[in-house]
Formats: structure tokens, sequence, C-alpha cells
């Protein structure tokens, strides 16, 4: 039996090997401002907009009842936890955070980096009838 038919047969339940590092990594930092707030999984749907239920399986994709939240639902989350300034940073493994400008030398560099990216956008409409999609924040 193939491993698609067993699927089929079972119920869709993905493992933690199928599903990308970064979804990870965002249900880790979602579940942590919740800790932080004292906050239950329904207190998360009431103030995201989601369906009742929906965090918990939004940030449990492996269980049987699981799914993966598109990046339009994580983005109603983490405005509900942090409202709607917050900023996603990647950090490289062996960062180092003894140096305490290190962080906001990271966030300068992001910001560097989309400012560069809008401005090249600015350039292209400029030169071209295509209007760029930027979205507002």
């Amino acid at each position: 039996m193939s491993d698609n038919q067993q699927q089929r047969q079972l119920g869709f339940q993905r493992s933690w090997g199928k599903i990308p590092w970064a979804y990870h990594a965002m249900c880790r930092e979602i579940r942590r401002h919740l800790k932080r707030r004292d906050w239950a999984l329904w207190e998360l749907d009431d103030a995201a907009g989601w369906n009742d239920g929906y965090a918990g399986k939004a940030l449990n994709p492996a269980t049987p009842s699981g799914r993966m939240a598109g990046y339009d639902m994580i983005d109603l989350a983490f405005t509900a936890l942090a409202g709607r300034g917050y900023r996603v940073l990647v950090i490289p493994d062996g960062f180092d955070f003894s140096d305490p400008t290190a962080v906001q030398a990271l966030l300068e560099e992001q910001e560097d980096a989309e400012a560069e990216r809008v401005a090249r956008m600015i350039d292209e409409a400029a030169n071209t009838k295509r209007i760029p999609k930027i979205a507002q924040i």
C-alpha cells in the first residue's frame, strides 16, 4: 500500500518532518506570546477573528485534526498578539547575543533591504507602465 493510500485510509495527517521549519518557528512564537499574555487558545480565536477551535488546529498541524494556516491567518494571529506594528526578524543559528548592538544592526539591515526593495519598485513604476503592488502597513 502506498503512502498516499494510507493517508486516504487513515485520514490526512502530516508528520512533523513534512511541515516547514519556518511554520514551526511561527507557531512557537505565537505560543510564546500566548503564554506571556496568559491567553487560552479560544482567546486567540476571538482576538484574531478565527473560527472557534482554529488556533488549536493551526498551532498543532501534525495532529489528526491539525491544519497549516495560511499567511493571512498567521498575520491575523500576530496582529492580535502584537498589534499592527509587529516585525518578523530571522536570526541565524550561532548568533552572538552578547553584543548589545547586534540585534539592532540586524533590524537596521532588514529596514535597509526593505527600503531598497521599495525604491526599486518605485523606479520600475516610474520607467514602465506597471503599477507596483506595495502592501501598506
